[in-house]
This record gives C-alpha cells, structure tokens and sequence, in this order.
C-alpha cells in the first residue's frame, strides 16, 4: 500500500506565528575581557588628542566582560544533537577584534616607548610609570600639569608605534610581536545570549563553533550551548520567491529607543514586509531592518526560516566636509539558505529542514 502524502504546512496569521517565535529569537551581546602582564586587566578609557587613537587604561580589579557589540541569533534545528547551535553573522561576533587589535598596538607601543624614554634608568619601571600616567585619565579633575603630562605621553605611546611597529614602519611585524610579547596582552571574547524576558534572568554563554574567514565564505557565525530546552528553528523547504510576504526577527536599537522601558527586558521586534529580489547568495527584502537586526531570521508564512539578516542598506552625504551615513531603512539583505547549508554542510543533511 502507497504511504500518504505528508500534511502540507498552510500559512498561519503573523500574530499565531509571533506568539510561537518570540521565544525562538535571542538578543547576543559580544563582551571582551583584556589581561596584560603583571596581573593588571585593560580597559578602553580614552582616546589620545593627536591622532584620536584609542587609550587603555589598567587596574588590579577583574570587572568581567565589557560589551562591544550585540546583534540576534536564533537556534536552528542541524542533523546533530550534541548541542544547541545557533545561526548569527561573522561581523556581529567579529565586533571586539578592532578594539582588541588596537589594544595590542597600543602595549606593544608602550613597551617600546619605556625602553626609548628610560634614558639610564630601567626600562621596566620606565614601563610602570607610563602605566601610571596612562591611569590618569580615570582620574577626576587632572591639573593643567597633569593632564599635559598624559596627553603627551599618550600622543608619545602611539608615536612609538606609528615610527616604528606599524605595518609601515615593521613590514614582517617582528618587532611588534617582540614588544607584544613582553606586554603580556591576553584577550578574551565572551558570546551571552539573552532570551526575552527580564534582564534579571541568566545568560546563556557560547562557544564560537564556526566563524567566516575568507572572502568566498557567506557573513556567518556559528555558536553552540549545552543542550537547551529552547525550540529550534527550521529551515523552509520551499524556494523563497519575489513578492512573496515575510517577516524579520531581531533586537533593533531603534526599538530600544524609543521604548522607555527596554532597559528592563528583552523583547524581539517583528516587521513585516516582501521579499523584493531573489538571488543565488541573497533575498532583498523591504522590510525594516536596522542595527542590531544582524544574525536575525527572516521567516515565511509557514513559521520557517528563509534566510539570514545580513546588512542594511546606508546612504551617505557630505555635509561639510563630514561625510553621514543614515539608514535606508526598508531595504535590506539576507543570506539564503543554500548558502547557510554550504557554510556548514556537516551540520544540515538531506533530511534536514
């Protein structure tokens, strides 16, 4: 006897599918924690008056993860189940590596500097002290001298690096590495996923799994947990098409803004819209997006992903002099899934949805 046909999922209203999805869709927020030699943890502080680089001042207390960046990821159902794994874009998860690039510059700098400026004396407490004169800019109220003490000494730190550990000045950045090394720069990156609710309620905490690293590969990260209860998102097995009506899930900052309240909660934002254009790597789509969308889902009418946010559009205008970016705000991309299962075939088999 022939088996029956599988039961075809009709399209629900969006309010049925916002009730079944908002628990499906977490906010991530990229926290950076920065260790240098001698027992001391970095923190951006400042930026220095010459070329308005930034400045990173110490101290001996461990303050946890500074957020740098934040975005959407949502949890999406693969062929294993060692783990929850969850879809975001490189860009979002990559949010820290300037700050942590320049931090590292800026050290490896200082080492230099103190050898440079000891004169006679040691160079490791000609290190300690530009330490200390860094840490004035934590301090309230710097007199006239102080503070024409630690501008030129930050201008001098990064002077030393420009001169001579640049990419420039050390093209086979063996001196860089020498004084980074002595520096003693640790860094690490923490991923906390939040789902809606009280801000009360604990993070969950990822691994980086995968992550885009060459130019061919799709804007994409791949993150994993423990198992979670937490239900997984499904891929749609039907070929998005042109016209066809969608919705955008994620964490705007716009909507942050103007909800008074949003510091007290995480809450998904759904915008409606239609996919304008269909491409091998990319759906358009003139649904809103905006900042903090990226890594959100963009779901059909069957409550199933049909691709990945990836950019919004911008424009920009010189002004001046002073060139402005603004959003357009109904013009956006997303990845397709074809390109998400290229990305990371071993997660998505045959039978996967």
């Amino acid at each position: 006897m022939a088996s029956a046909p599988a039961p075809v999922v009709s399209a629900q209203t969006w309010e049925q599918l916002d009730k079944r999805l908002k628990n499906q869709v977490l906010e991530l927020n990229v926290g950076i924690k920065i260790r240098i030699r001698g027992g001391l943890y970095a923190q951006l502080v400042d930026l220095c008056p010459k070329y308005h680089y930034p400045v990173f001042g110490t101290t001996v207390e461990d303050k946890g993860f500074r957020v740098v960046g934040f975005g959407t990821t949502f949890p999406v159902k693969t062929v294993r189940t060692d783990k929850t794994y969850f879809l975001t874009n490189r860009h979002v998860v990559d949010s820290g590596e300037g700050i942590l690039k320049e931090c590292r510059m800026f050290f490896a700098g200082m080492r230099l500097n103190a050898q440079q400026t000891a004169g006679f004396g040691d160079p490791e407490s000609r290190y300690k002290d530009l330490l200390n004169i860094v840490n004035l800019s934590q301090k309230k109220d710097l007199n006239i001298a102080e503070r024409t003490v630690y501008q030129a000494t930050v201008d001098g730190i990064w002077d030393t690096y420009e001169n001579n550990l640049s990419v420039k000045a050390d093209p086979n950045r063996a001196q860089f590495q020498k004084y980074l090394t002595l520096a003693g720069v640790e860094t690490e990156t923490g991923y906390f996923l939040h789902s809606p609710g009280p801000v009360t309620q604990t993070a969950l905490q990822a691994q980086l799994y995968k992550i885009a690293r060459v130019d061919t590969d799709p804007d994409l990260a791949v993150l994993t947990v423990n198992n979670t209860a937490l239900p997984k998102m499904e891929f749609d097995t039907v070929t998005p098409s042109e016209g066809q009506e969608i919705q955008v899930i994620g964490y705007p900052v716009a909507s942050d803004q103007i909800d008074a309240d949003s510091s007290n909660y995480y809450a998904p934002t759904f915008s409606t819209g239609r996919i304008s254009r269909v491409s091998p790597h990319l759906l358009q789509v003139d649904a809103p997006v905006t900042k903090g969308n990226s890594g959100g889902p963009v779901v059909s009418q069957r409550g199933k992903v049909v691709g990945v946010v990836v950019r919004r559009a911008v424009t920009s205008q010189n002004l001046g002099g002073t060139v402005v970016q603004s959003e357009l705000p109904n013009f956006g991309g997303a990845i397709t899934i074809p390109s998400v299962k290229s990305f990371t075939p071993e997660l998505f088999g045959n039978g996967s949805r």
